[in-house]
């Protein structure tokens, strides 16, 4: 069954990307536009550190670990699963209608909807400064581990809430999409930067609200030996994939609730 899901999926993505290579050119140009995305998003990263020698004990390359860690799960999800994004619009023009038609799974459906190609470069951009970062840092294997867990449970954790946030349109039609993209945008954008930096209150959603700090911090803290330093209990990285599965569960559970309610638009 899942052997299946991945063959269709594949194939489904595949389409998706024959067609946006038709024309190469743009295609190529967009792409390196979006890599080029990876110098303006460290550059103000860099001029702190530069200027300050580091932000809060965090060094250039520690801070440049956080990044490529919740970069590389959020373009994941982001290129995956890009049609919950743009969810709001298929429940407005009834397309939700016609794949519901199918005898295929709606989230698989919904998931390669807007596969956009471009968006590998966002990817490959997490993964050179990831690796650029782990080298300049000296990380051992039980370092790498912790990396590796921190990117695969932040694709769960993003992958969650965007799951999440298309559920909310069931009920809004379009009117959480900011919300959602507050939660994923801007979530990722705040997690480049350690959470020891922001106020009380903050530092409490981004850990127990909208736990991203389980995305690419605590992971961070494990792999750079840091978590008695910044005052972290030492099982609290362990918890990172068991809270990011749970985000995932919960954004399922209530996609699946949205379906349930759906009454088609008669379009």
């Amino acid at each position: 069954m899942l052997a299946d899901a991945l063959s269709l999926w594949a194939r489904l993505a595949g389409a998706q990307i024959r067609s946006q290579m038709q024309y190469r050119a743009s295609f190529a140009i967009q792409s390196a536009v979006m890599f080029g995305v990876m110098v303006s998003d460290l550059a103000p990263v860099w001029i702190l550190s530069r200027f300050f020698g580091s932000l809060d004990g965090w060094s250039f390359a520690e801070l440049a670990l956080l990044y490529g860690m919740v970069e590389t799960s959020w373009a994941s999800v982001e290129t995956v699963l890009r049609g919950f994004e743009n969810f709001s619009v298929y429940l407005i023009q009834g397309d939700l209608d016609r794949i519901l038609l199918r005898p295929r799974s709606v989230i698989l459906q919904v998931a390669t909807r807007d596969f956009d190609a471009r968006k590998l470069s966002r990817i490959a951009q997490g993964l050179l400064v990831l690796a650029i970062a782990c080298f300049a840092l000296g990380l051992d294997a039980r370092a790498l581990g912790w990396v590796a867990l921190g990117v695969a449970g932040g694709t769960l954790c993003f992958a969650g809430i965007v799951m999440a946030g298309a559920a909310l349109q069931f009920w809004t039609l379009g009117q959480a999409q900011e919300l959602q993209n507050v939660l994923t945008y801007g979530g990722a954008a705040a997690m480049t930067y350690p959470v020891s930096i922001y106020a009380k209150w903050f530092r409490r959603v981004l850990t127990y609200g909208v736990p991203l700090a389980f995305v690419n911090y605590f992971p961070a803290l494990a792999a750079l030996d840091r978590t008695e330093a910044a005052g972290v209990p030492g099982f609290v990285p362990w918890l990172s994939p068991l809270v990011c599965a749970a985000v995932l569960a919960l954004g399922m559970a209530a996609f699946a609730r949205g379906l349930r309610r759906y009454e088609s638009t008669g379009s």
